[in-house]
């Protein structure tokens, strides 16, 4: 999804995350005593890939101890618990700004306690993964916690290749090249809670099914995340998916809507099914002059939208609108129970297209 590149290279002044350093258990394989130095200028790939690589054969966890550490290239944890002392304590750094993934493979694997931030960026170009701050690669079973993630070329969190059953939960993401954290390629089981995602280059929290998966991403749990925040895109969006819930998060000022559900064609994404969306909050969305988003817009270039229910949602000070439904696709029944609209400006709602139901709302 092709969104207004985020700029590189920018000093921002965001609010700096208080995030709790991991339980380190006993016998855990400490990354200085395997040879990496920190606050220095030494490349510290090769040891702290060394350690991960002895951890899985040992069965034991890998700790990064208080400072900074340089890596030249990606960073492989297969099914390994990789823990720091706090995310403004332990921090690992990535020099390359086209190769500084942290991979996350095989079952079981956990990344917990510290920052993972680029020490400079480039253009999202072709959104190579290679880019991303963390790339989640058929894993299962894994969780994400606790993380300072500022800057990446491209995503901040990019979960695909099937993953299933993991949990991104309490991180701080910021100043990435393209969304904050995306689920793809057919991923299962994924739930996104705690969150706070700033300065995304596209959406802050993105479900996404492209036509060419040989499945659909499905089976999606976001809550009580805080997004938005200047954010270059949508705040929360589903384009392609199915059996997705998002419930009781806060989403502000972002360029384009709120929330986002859609098919398009000009993406190649496939159908949307099952969504529901409780209890959230959208201020201020949709703030992209020319794009006119309103705060929630669910549209069909293609395809088929069907059974997206909007519960008890707060939605205020817009831009270009409350809520649109349209589209040349085909949108099917669309739900709005007990939903208020605030401080509207433009249409409250404008329904182009969809079965509509409405009871209980206030405001439409």
């Amino acid at each position: 999804m092709e969104e207004e590149k985020a700029q590189t290279g920018e000093d921002t002044e965001l609010a700096e995350p208080t995030l709790p350093a991991a339980e380190i258990p006993d016998g855990a394989l400490s990354i200085v005593e395997e040879g990496a130095t920190p606050n220095d200028d030494s490349d510290d790939l090769a040891a702290i890939q060394g350690a991960l690589d002895r951890a899985s054969k040992e069965d034991k966890a890998v700790y990064i101890p208080s400072g900074t550490y340089r890596l030249s290239g990606i960073l492989m944890v297969d099914g390994v618990s990789l823990l720091g002392d706090g995310a403004n304590q332990s921090i690992l750094m990535s020099t390359n700004p086209e190769n500084g993934s942290i991979d996350v493979e095989g079952d079981g694997a956990v990344l917990s306690g510290f920052a993972h931030v680029f020490e400079k960026t480039v253009e999202r170009g072709n959104g190579a993964n290679d880019k991303n701050s963390i790339t989640v690669r058929s894993a299962t079973n894994f969780k994400i916690e606790n993380l300072k993630i500022d800057k990446s070329s491209t995503a901040g969190i990019f979960v695909g290749y099937e993953s299933s059953k993991g949990t991104i939960s309490g991180n701080s993401l910021q100043n990435t090249g393209a969304d904050g954290i995306h689920i793809t390629n057919g991923s299962t089981g994924i739930v996104v809670e705690n969150n706070k995602v700033q300065k995304a280059g596209d959406d802050t929290i993105a479900v996404v099914s492209y036509e060419e998966n040989s499945q659909t991403t499905q089976d999606i749990t976001i809550r009580n995340n805080d997004v938005g925040y200047g954010s270059k895109a949508r705040g929360i969006s589903v384009v392609g998916g199915e059996n997705v819930t998002i419930e009781n998060n806060k989403i502000q000022d972002t360029e384009m809507a709120g929330i986002y559900i859609s098919v398009e064609k000009e993406w190649g994404t496939r159908n949307v099914k099952n969504i529901v969306i409780n209890e959230n909050t959208i201020e201020h969305t949709g703030t992209r002059i020319a794009g006119e988003h309103p705060n929630i817009l669910v549209y069909a270039s293609q395809g088929n939208i069907d059974d997206v229910k909007f519960n008890g949602n707060t939605i205020s000070d817009s831009v270009h609108g409350g809520i649109g439904v349209w589209g040349n696709g085909e949108i099917g029944n669309i739900y709005f129970d007990a939903n208020k609209l605030e401080n509207t400006k433009g249409l409250a709602t404008n329904f182009k297209s969809g079965t509509i139901h409405s009871e209980g709302n206030i405001g439409f």
